[in-house]
């Protein structure tokens, strides 16, 4: 399918990889039972391989999203993004700001548009590496920010990179 790429996995994922590699090792080297490899292994195995086909499924899903919210979306100005735009599906474009988050598989990226700022809250990895500097245009369903729930955040269904002419 264009645009997914075979997946990452979240520094959460792999920590818990290593630590259950680790555990692997010292009860194998401890009690000198090597049959314990034959259900560890496969285990470690499925440690990896579970996550990074839930982030496919969910990339395709959000991917086959696109459309549909293409289609209701309107491109608005950050400063006129408000709480009583919450549940609407907005497009905006602006300059990414900064990136958090992105260790988790679920980044949260502040776009700028010179009206204004905005987060964009990714559920799922982002299908492109984004970069703070890149001009992006965020597709999705405006929503009360997670923390501070007085201020609109845009949950995100698609970031993608505009192109500049310089590219």
């Amino acid at each position: 399918m264009p645009g997914l790429k075979f997946p990452g996995m979240s520094l959460i994922a792999w920590a818990a990889v290593a630590i259950a590699a680790v555990m692997v090792i010292f009860t194998v080297a401890y009690s000198k039972d090597y049959h314990l490899l034959a259900i560890a292994i496969p285990m470690l195995a499925a440690l990896v391989i579970i996550p990074m086909l839930l982030t496919k499924m969910s990339q395709s899903t959000y991917l086959n999203a696109v459309p549909l919210y293409e289609k209701k979306a309107k491109l608005q100005k950050i400063s006129n993004i408000d709480l009583s735009k919450v549940g609407e599906a907005v497009k905006v474009r602006g300059v990414i700001k900064n990136i958090s988050f992105r260790w988790l598989n679920r980044p949260h990226v502040t776009i700028d548009d010179n009206t204004g700022t905005i987060s964009a809250i990714l559920f799922t990895a982002a299908s492109e590496h984004l970069v703070i500097g890149e001009q992006v245009e965020v597709l999705g369903v405006v929503m009360r920010k997670l923390i501070h729930r007085g201020l609109p955040a845009i949950s995100a269904i698609s970031i993608k990179k505009l192109r500049t002419g310089s590219e």
